[in-house]
């Protein structure tokens, strides 16, 4: 059994019991494939799964390391790739122990996130044209996105029968198909019934639809959102979906919600993920310094 005999049942897998999205799932298999051409070079054919051993991961990671001058981030991302590959081949006991079990991941820096202030995103969700039903639909997504902080992949999947508007609330289904609901403002349900009162009938249950009735894809959002970025002059690279997500977030902080409570409504399972949009504020961290002042 080799690797490459394995990459669909590992597809499968990631599809149906870690529910991980087909852009996810494809890095990983790009890994594999890399790792496996690396074998073919190396080695002049395919070693079985089981020839594999940790001394020879290693081997690949200095490649990439040295030769190819990957960063650490994009180490990271192999080794997590490669680990829950050969984690898979454990559990369908096709190896006894995991050759990466040991090998542990680079240190990465840590950023603070990207994140859009007041007026910008207020410049952000001016800029579509409101006159048309595309910019409608532009700006109730936009607006969903920044105002409760749901991932990509769960505004992609939400439905029609997701909205409650007796409630205020959309249900949606993270990381896990854990389900949670999430509250909406006043801002994110006006916006939602301006699109909706114009949305075409289709039979496609997805709240937002592309010109062909179908559901949008992410990849349409990501774009839709760099366009109304560029457009609207805001003077900040990579704005994305992700990073609406962190200006919720943020946002929530400098007005003093409680940070458990950004954990419950970013469906954050470890607090650790919430704590960083704790470093987030110039002006209280100013403050607090400004304290010893009249020491």
């Amino acid at each position: 059994m080799k690797i490459s005999d394995k990459i669909s049942d590992f597809d499968n897998f990631l599809s149906v019991e870690r529910n991980l999205a087909e852009r996810t799932r494809k890095a990983y298999r790009q890994e594999l494939r890399k790792f496996v051409e690396y074998l073919i070079r190396t080695k002049g054919s395919e070693p079985l799964i089981t020839k594999i051993e940790t001394p020879l991961i290693r081997q690949y990671l200095n490649h990439l390391q040295m030769e190819r001058e990957y960063r650490a981030s994009s180490i990271a991302r192999t080794i997590v790739s490669l680990r829950t590959f050969f984690k898979f081949c454990v559990q369908e006991n096709h190896i006894k122990v995991n050759p990466l079990g040991i090998i542990s991941n680079p240190k990465l820096p840590k950023k603070l996130p990207i994140y859009l202030i007041t007026s910008e995103l207020q410049k952000l969700l001016n800029t579509p044209d409101q006159t048309e039903l595309s910019g409608i639909r532009d700006a109730a997504i936009i607006t969903l996105l920044a105002f409760t902080g749901i991932r990509l992949k769960e505004l992609v999947n939400a439905n029609l029968t997701d909205i409650d508007f007796e409630r205020s609330t959309l249900k949606v289904f993270g990381k896990g198909s854990k389900e949670r609901l999430v509250p909406l403002n006043k801002i994110v349900l006006n916006s939602l019934r301006a699109y909706l009162d114009r949305r075409p009938i289709s039979e496609c249950p997805s709240i937002f639809l592309n010109r062909f009735g179908n559901r949008l894809s992410g990849r349409s959002i990501e774009t839709l959102v760099k366009k109304y970025v560029l457009k609207s002059g805001i003077n900040k690279s990579k704005i994305s979906p992700h990073k609406l997500r962190h200006t919720f977030a943020t946002l929530l902080h400098m007005n003093e919600v409680d940070i458990l409570e950004i954990q419950k409504l970013l469906g954050h399972a470890s607090i650790t993920s919430t704590q960083i949009y704790t470093h987030t504020n110039p002006d209280k961290l100013k403050q607090a310094v400004e304290k010893l002042d009249n020491l």
